[in-house]
Formats: structure tokens, sequence, C-alpha cells
């Protein structure tokens, strides 16, 4: 019988344990900023005309941005809350902004704390002031009236966007490979663990989205393996109309190039009747 309690103690100490490390590692398995703290130039042929831009968030964080202002667009902003892995110069970013100025989309992308040549570390809390921040920049140094101004978020950042337009006001909100919460897909990767319990990063996108009446366009690929398509379908299920969502061809990020077509379709269409909206 001794030998049996010690058995389950040791067992108990190691789940302890392994709780331990996995609440110890969290920001390193949630938060991927790269080796590089340093921007990559765009390529040439792109044709982006990027404006490096500095802010200050809220804390004092000094973040590093880049603008990329369209010739004779729509008049429409699209602030860019990228996802949790590089910088806004890395992992083919360039290339999804370049498919996004050709809609006649003026753009601008900012880097969270510890991402690229932004200061700080990277917390759910700065994450949401590090989008303030941009918004601010947006509608009060280059006078982008809220109604031109269309927050897009990607992976984790569709976490950052929705928690922006809570509490600002825009004239619409996109959604591409959108999680319901952090908690939620950090238990379905650790099953036996309690994370509702020990995670301290939450990003609970499903109990703000209900709230939100902007119009809202959420997209999707089928075969998505970071966030899997029925995270996105359920995020779209509690949201508040007006909204519309688009299942594509391809993967976690790089849909806009596997299904460019319907991609970028859906995105110009959607603004287009933003138009059509504040002109009703």
């Amino acid at each position: 019988m001794t030998g049996i309690l010690r058995i389950a103690a040791l067992l108990v100490l190691c789940y302890v344990v392994f709780l331990v490390l996995l609440r110890l590692g969290e920001s390193r398995m949630l938060y991927v900023p790269g080796g590089s703290r340093t921007l990559l130039d765009p390529p040439s042929e792109l044709d982006l005309g990027v404006q490096r831009v500095e802010l200050t968030a809220s804390d004092g964080v000094r973040l590093v941005s880049w603008a990329m202002p369209a010739d004779g667009g729509s008049g429409y902003w699209l602030l860019i809350c990228h996802g949790n892995a590089g910088n806004i110069s890395e992992v083919g970013r360039p290339r999804h902004y370049a498919g996004l100025r050709a809609l006649g989309l003026s753009l601008f992308a900012f880097d969270y704390r510890g991402y690229g040549e932004s200061e700080g570390l990277p917390t759910e809390a700065g994450l949401y002031r590090d989008a303030d921040a941009a918004y601010r920049y947006l509608r009060d140094r280059l006078a982008v009236p809220p109604e031109r101004i269309v927050v897009f978020g990607h992976s984790l950042g569709s976490a950052v966007a929705v928690e922006l337009v809570s509490r600002v006001p825009a004239a619409g909100l996109v959604l591409d490979g959108a999680l319901t919460s952090v908690v939620e897909r950090a238990q379905e990767m650790f099953p036996y663990a309690p994370i509702r319990w020990i995670a301290a990063s939450k990003y609970p996108s499903i109990e703000r989205v209900g709230a939100l009446t902007l119009p809202k366009l959420f997209l999707h690929a089928r075969a998505d393996e970071v966030i899997p398509f029925g995270y996105g379908r359920r995020l779209f299920e509690a949201a508040a109309p007006p909204k519309l969502f688009v299942e594509l061809q391809g993967g976690h990020g790089d849909a806009f190039e596997v299904d460019s077509a319907a991609y970028f379709g859906a995105i110009g269409r959607f603004v287009a009747e933003l138009d059509a909206r504040q002109g009703s």
C-alpha cells in the first residue's frame, strides 16, 4: 500500500510540475516574434510605398509601424492586426499587403510590443494597448475619420481586432482565421490540463463579438491547421448581424494566395458595401 501511495504522490508531483512548466511557458508558446528584430524592406516589385511610423502606446512603449497609403484609392484605411508569428515584414505579409492595396485600400500595419523593432514584451493587455495606439494614430495624426477605418485581424490578431472595435468606432471588421478564445484552443491542445484556471491570456473574442454592431466579414480556410475551421464558424454564429462568412481553400497563412480570387473578392465587395451602407 505504501508503494502505491508513493507512486500516486510521484504522479501528482509530476502533474503539478507539468502545469507549472505549462504556465511558465505560456508566453513563449503564444507569442512567436521570430529571431530577427530588424524589419526587412519589402520587395521593390510590390511597390508598397512603405512609410515607417513610430508610435507610443499608452504605457509608454515605443512601437514601429508601416503606413502604406494608396494613390487615389477607396478612401478606406485597413488597420492590420497581424498573427502571433513574425513581424510586419515577414512570413509573406508584404504579398498580402500588395493584394489589399490592389483593392484601393490604404494600409496601416503595426508590430506588437516585442515584435520587429517595437520595444517591450508581449502580453494580452499590451497588445490591446498597441492596437489602440495604431488606431489613435490613424484617427488623430492622419485625420482618418472612424467611418473610413476598417479593422483587420488574422489569427491571434483577430482577437486583438475584436477587442479594439468593442471600444472604438470603425466602419467594419474583417477577421481571417479567427479563434473563439485562446483558452478554448489551448484546452483542445492540452486536454488534461485545467487551462481555464492556469492561463493568464484569455483573448475571449467569443464573449465580445455578440455585442458588435458594425459590419463583419469572416474569412476562414477549410484546411486551416492552426485555428480549425469550426472555431471561425462558432465565432461567426455568435456574432450579431450584419455579418458574412466566406469559406476559403488553403491553410492558415496562405488562403490569400491559394484562393486569392475568393479572398480578395470578398474583401473588395465588403468594402464596397460599406460605402453603400454609409450612403443609404
